[in-house]
């Protein structure tokens, strides 16, 4: 994948392990984030997405698990978006409200992941077809 670093001595993205899925992103300057407030960080990079691909940008589990989360739940970053990748980062950690969270320069705490799709067509219909499932919603398939 082409990145275009936007800040001098750039931290590239990488893959921690032989088999990650998630390539880590590095912040490129200390960052300071408010809790309970929407904090719009730039990570210092445009990427070029392989055609036949989308990019998800999500918390690193270590980081999601204490409270810090993508304001969108995840970035989806499209093959033909050429512009600065942008997290626009939460911390809801209530034991901390009101203080503030600090990453050093070249700390992670997002990861994105790279994963193909598939385009379906879309049609409109008056029925759907029937399955065991049905219509049941959120823990139908544990009973």
């Amino acid at each position: 994948m082409n990145i275009k670093p936007l800040v001098k001595d750039f931290i590239k993205p990488e893959y921690k392990r032989e088999l990650s899925g998630g390539m880590d992103i590095y912040f490129q300057e200390d960052v300071e984030l408010t809790v309970g407030k929407d904090n719009v960080i730039n990570l210092g990079f445009c990427a070029e997405v392989p055609e036949g691909y989308v990019a998800l940008l999500i918390p690193r589990s270590s980081t999601g698990m204490k409270g810090l989360h993508l304001r969108n739940t995840v970035g989806v970053i499209d093959s033909d978006y050429r512009g600065e990748w942008i997290a626009h980062i939460t911390y809801d950690d209530i034991n901390v409200w009101g203080n503030t969270i600090k990453f050093k320069r070249g700390e992670r705490a997002l990861q994105a992941i790279i994963v193909p799709f598939n385009k379906v067509d879309i049609n409109i219909v008056d029925e759907l077809s029937v399955t065991g499932r049905g219509d049941g919603g959120f823990g139908s398939t544990g009973k």
